[in-house]
């Protein structure tokens, strides 16, 4: 059963990053986009922005936590809570497993699959990674090969060194 979309709600606005465009039920967050333009914003949420209803308000906790995040402040943003429940199972686990990589650290795909209960399946880990509905809040960047390289981000690679050289300065910074 599909979920009424005019359950769902959404917001974007500008960051440090670029645009941000978010979109939650009343369980969680469900989906985060981060583009250049707003448009590209649009284009990105695409027939669920359209269907969902645009309420800032019902999302400025996450707004405001995720302006500080990419300003460099150093706030959870385990806690906010997802709307994930018609993600595969072993999608979900390896969600869960990267939003325990801490700030500033990364760990591989590997890593990733063990943590998520299936150690041979780095690849699937992989797909989950590609499929992650919610980057910077589920921190796929913070996953690398199991060589210390960058792989895939869908942000491209040049964001993902951005985000990680945002993190650890700010890391840095705590010490």
């Amino acid at each position: 059963m599909e979920p009424n979309m005019m359950d769902f709600y959404y917001d974007m606005f500008l960051t440090d990053f670029g645009w941000v465009g978010t979109l939650a039920s009343q369980r969680g967050l469900a989906r985060l986009v981060m583009t250049a333009t707003l448009q590209e914003v649009l284009d990105e949420l695409g027939t669920d922005v359209v269907a969902a209803q645009y309420r800032p308000n019902n999302l400025e906790s996450v707004r405001h936590r995720l302006e500080d995040y990419f300003r460099g402040a150093d706030h959870s943003l385990e806690d906010i809570p997802l709307d994930t429940d018609d993600a595969p199972l072993f999608f979900k686990a390896a969600w869960e497993a990267c939003r325990t990589i801490p700030r500033g650290e990364t760990r591989s795909y590997a890593w990733l699959a063990n943590a998520a209960s299936r150690p041979r399946a780095f690849r699937a880990a992989g797909q989950a990674m590609a499929r992650n509905p919610l980057p910077i809040v589920i921190p796929c960047h913070r996953v690398i090969g199991s060589h210390g390289g960058l792989h895939g981000y869908s942000g491209g690679l040049d964001r993902k060194a951005r985000l990680l050289g945002l993190e650890r300065r700010s890391h840095e910074g705590e010490s």
